[in-house]
């Protein structure tokens, strides 16, 4: 067989090869819901008592946003709550427990390796009364684009960054109001950026972001013990910064980011898939309505799995909100 009939059939094989990776493999309804007033990406969100809530981001300008919003799916709308106190910022945490909001963190300031930059702060707030008030802040420097995860009263934080990328585990301890960290047993995947958490079913399903390789590892991790089962990585290229959630069924990533320069094969991803715990198994859901995102918000309220906001790779901000329809 001679060089240009074996050329054309490597090339024929990668081209069929990337096809595949996004050719959806089951047919997912997705419904449009009301637009956010204010676009935004690189927010922090959250559900709680059948409502969402989006805290923070930057908008189309690149101004870094304080405001806190709740969505009411009952009567498909926005509402905007009082202002959070701290500074303004990207990259933020914010999980729900018993009632109340625990958000902060994240990165305010023009310029990376600079230690005020990267915020330490913690805030609880309680919808019932609309009101914040100020946490222990963190003792660690490394608080930009963890990943939050909320059980036995810790409000844990994975693989946030600070000066590089970090495998530190953090966490805050709501009912004593102060921060511990989990030591690493050396079995924890190694330091990335931009990595998504799901909990689903009483675990938590963790992938990797950027790390010196795109990467596209997934576990279930038991947090408190440092445990991490390996599980079937995702198909198709490695992201970061794409967005999670759960519903009863299924565990959903959306968009997020190959990182790599524009002529080696960089792309922020318009696709998004989901994953079956039960058979460890990934399909394909085909394109989001938004287009390509990144930096992306998502949660589930009753259930229901909804995601939207963030960006194109062009840095367009996209202000809608959608659902999905298992």
């Amino acid at each position: 067989m001679n060089r240009f009939i074996l050329h054309i059939m490597a090339i024929t094989a990668v081209v069929l090869s990337a096809c595949t990776d996004n050719t959806p493999t089951v047919a997912v309804r997705v419904k449009e819901c009301a637009a956010m007033p204010v676009p935004r990406a690189s927010a922090a969100a959250c559900a709680l008592d059948g409502k969402g809530y989006v805290f923070g981001g930057r908008d189309a300008n690149g101004i870094y946003l304080n405001d806190l919003w709740q969505y009411d799916p009952g009567t498909d709308s926005w509402k905007q709550l009082s202002a959070f106190p701290g500074k303004a910022r990207v990259k933020a945490v914010m999980v729900a427990y018993d009632g109340a909001l625990y958000m902060g963190l994240g990165f305010s300031g023009e310029k990376v390796y600079v230690d005020s930059c990267y915020l330490r702060d913690i805030w609880r707030y309680t919808p019932a009364d609309d009101q914040w008030t100020r946490l222990a802040d963190c003792p660690s420097a490394n608080t930009v684009s963890g990943v939050p995860c909320m059980a036995d009263g810790r409000m844990y934080v994975l693989y946030s960054t600070g000066w590089s990328q970090s495998k530190d585990i953090i966490y805050f301890d709501i009912a004593n109001n102060r921060w511990g960290n989990i030591p690493d047993t050396g079995k924890r995947p190694g330091a990335c950026f931009g990595a998504t958490g799901v909990p689903f079913g009483g675990r938590f399903y963790f992938s990797t972001g950027l790390t010196w390789e795109n990467t596209k590892q997934w576990y279930e991790v038991d947090i408190a013990n440092d445990r991490w089962t390996p599980l079937a990585a995702y198909p198709g290229k490695g992201r970061e910064l794409c967005a999670g959630c759960a519903t009863d069924n299924y565990i959903y990533l959306f968009g997020g980011r190959y990182f790599a320069g524009e002529h080696t094969g960089g792309e922020v991803f318009s696709e998004f898939m989901r994953y079956n715990a039960n058979s460890d198994q990934w399909e394909h859901c085909g394109a989001m309505p938004c287009g390509k995102g990144e930096n992306m918000i998502a949660f589930s309220i009753n259930h229901i799995a909804y995601f939207g906001l963030g960006e194109d790779e062009k840095g367009t901000l996209h202000n809608t909100l959608y659902r999905i329809e298992e």
